[in-house]
Parts: C-alpha cells; sequence; structure tokens
C-alpha cells in the first residue's frame, strides 16, 4: 500500500501527462504545387515540404506563401487526447491536483495532427506584392494578356498605376523564375520591372540573377546602386530591407570577381596599329597590364600590330582567381 501511494503520488506532482510528451512536436507540412514558403506565426520555417514544431496549447497559424498563387491561410488543427485527460484525473489526489492543472495549460492533453497539407489557388501573393514595395493594383495595365511584358521602356500615355500594376506581374514573374533556378529568364523580368517603375527590391533581384548566371561585374555595380541610392522619407521597409540585404550581398560577391591581366610583348608602346581583341571584342589598349574585373568563362584574346604575326592566347576565368594572358607577337 505504501508503495503504491508513493508511485501515485510521484506521477501526480510530476504531471502523468507532461512526463511522456513535451509542449511542442513536430507536424510534416506540405504545399501543392512544393516549393511555397512555410511561416508558422511570424517565423518563417523553409519552403516546403517541411517538418516545423509546432505548439500544443495554443492557436497555431500557418502561412503559405508562392509566387503565381494566392496566400494560403490556416490553423493546425489540434483534439483533445481524453485517454490523457482520464490519466490526469484518475492519479489526482484531493488537494494535490497541481499536475492537473499544469497538463491544462501546458497543453499536454493536445494532439497535433501528423501532416498539414495545403493547396494553393493560382493568383497573386499579397505578402510578395507588399514584399515588393508596389502598390496592389486593382485592375491590369491595359492592353497587358497573361504574362507577357513589354521589353522597352514605358509607352507615351501610360499612366503611372499601369507602369506599377506592368512592374508588379513582371516582379512575380521574375520570382517565380527565380525560385525555379531559371535567373536567365528571370534577370529579363526584373528588368523590365525596374524600367516600368525603379524600385530597390528589383535591383535586389536583378544583381541576384546577375551574379547567379556569372556576370559578376554588372551584379557588383547594381549593388553599389542599389546600397548607395538615397530613399525618399517614408519609403517602404521593403526597399530598407532591400538595401540592408543588398550591402551584405556586395561584401559576400567582392572576393568571388575573378580579374584578366592582358600583357604584350614587345612593350605596346614601340608598336604601330596596335589592335587587341577579347573574343571578338576590341579591347582598349589603355587597359594593358591593368588587372580589370572580369566576368567568368572562356576568353581567346588576340593582339596583331604592323609588322607582326598575329597572337592568340585563351584562357578560363573562375572565380575568385586573378588570370594573365600574355601575347608575344613575332615578326
Amino acid at each position: 500500500m505504501r508503495t503504491g501511494f508513493v508511485i501515485v503520488l510521484s506521477l501526480s506532482l510530476c504531471s502523468c501527462a507532461a512526463v511522456f510528451r513535451g509542449t511542442k512536436d513536430k507536424v510534416h507540412i506540405e504545399s501543392t504545387p512544393p516549393g511555397a514558403e512555410v511561416s508558422i506565426g511570424p517565423r518563417v520555417v523553409g519552403p516546403a515540404p517541411v517538418d516545423a514544431e509546432v505548439e500544443r496549447n495554443a492557436t497555431t497559424q500557418v502561412k503559405i506563401v508562392k509566387a503565381g498563387y494566392e496566400d494560403n491561410l490556416g490553423n493546425v488543427n489540434k483534439s483533445t487526447n481524453a485517454a490523457w485527460v482520464i490519466l490526469d484525473v484518475v492519479t489526482c489526489i484531493p488537494l494535490l491536483c497541481i499536475p492537473l492543472i499544469i497538463d491544462a495549460v501546458t497543453g499536454a492533453w493536445i494532439d497535433l495532427p501528423d501532416k498539414y497539407t495545403a493547396t494553393l489557388k493560382t493568383g497573386t501573393s499579397k505578402t510578395l506584392t507588399e514584399a515588393s514595395g508596389l502598390p496592389n493594383p486593382t485592375a491590369k495595365p491595359a492592353g497587358s494578356g497573361g504574362t507577357a511584358i513589354p521589353t522597352g521602356g514605358p509607352p507615351p500615355g501610360m499612366s503611372e498605376s499601369e507602369k506599377k500594376a506592368t512592374a508588379r506581374a513582371a516582379y512575380l514573374d521574375g520570382v517565380a523564375m527565380q525560385e525555379q533556378k531559371n535567373c536567365a529568364e528571370a534577370l529579363t523580368r526584373f528588368e523590365t520591372a525596374q524600367k516600368y517603375f525603379p524600385a530597390p527590391t528589383h535591383q535586389l533581384h536583378i544583381a541576384q540573377c546577375q551574379a547567379q548566371t556569372g556576370k559578376l561585374v554588372e551584379a557588383q555595380e547594381t549593388y553599389e546602386s542599389l546600397v548607395h541610392a538615397t530613399l525618399e522619407k517614408g519609403a517602404p521597409d521593403a526597399f530598407k530591407q532591400a538595401q540592408d540585404d543588398g550591402q551584405k550581398e556586395l561584401t559576400a560577391l567582392r572576393p568571388r570577381i575573378p580579374t584578366l591581366r592582358v600583357t604584350v610583348t614587345p612593350d605596346a608602346k614601340g608598336l604601330s596599329q596596335l589592335i587587341i581583341k577579347s573574343n571578338g571584342n576590341p579591347y582598349p589598349n589603355e587597359l594593358l597590364g591593368i588587372a580589370r574585373p572580369t566576368n567568368l568563362g572562356h576568353y581567346k584574346v588576340t593582339a596583331w600590330a604592323a609588322g607582326y604575326k598575329e597572337a592568340t592566347a585563351e584562357v578560363d576565368v573562375a572565380e575568385a582567381s586573378p588570370k594573365v594572358v600574355e601575347l608575344k607577337l613575332a615578326k
């Protein structure tokens, strides 16, 4: 009897349910289509599918966001585990029912589902629109159909609302393409968005896509323009965040940019009609000997001067790699 009393008393004081389960549990979250960004309250947990820790004792709101789709908001369905409640009641000793209270407060009685699934509807993401810093228009720009975006600047007579709406459409197209690792196509969309409505958020994505497609020099200049721009008073938080992100990404990008230095023998000063080309494009003679920042890729450099045979050299330029091309002219 004494032993049984001690066991019951111990279980009661320690809170039976809380002994075996914590106040949180993992829920597997999926989206259709996959790849959407999942947030639990204010916390972003990653792209779906993803496992996320969920509190037992509170309402848990799930937000699922993806470019080209409406935001999906919902709550994790929770249920009371009757067995745990009964266990707490049975082990409750008069005047010592603290575990009963603790389990009710901590949510140890609550069961969580193994999986949470959301099916997204095609449409516009309010969250991504706000993140772009552009207003959410009530109508599409005149003449717009599908995702086709004019490649030139805004046509004459286009209203500000139409320009912003077009920029927004191009931006959201670009975000979707960038998420699919198609930065070459995404870059053209972001550049179009910037033409119709200049914004730091557009510049940030332009720089990211330039860097991801090997255009490191252009990316650096875009980042520089972004971080040194003066924002107007009252600018959207998304613009300020774009500048902050741009500064961090610029710092990380700089060491990655390679250099290419071209030299000619004999000395260029003693040569007549010297012509240098890089991949068929004219290479300014005044850049000879300078370690010039350059993009990634394969380069074929040629040099010709009056009285000399053409000299050719080829080099592959990789990240963070200084390269030197020596062209030796022979008479």
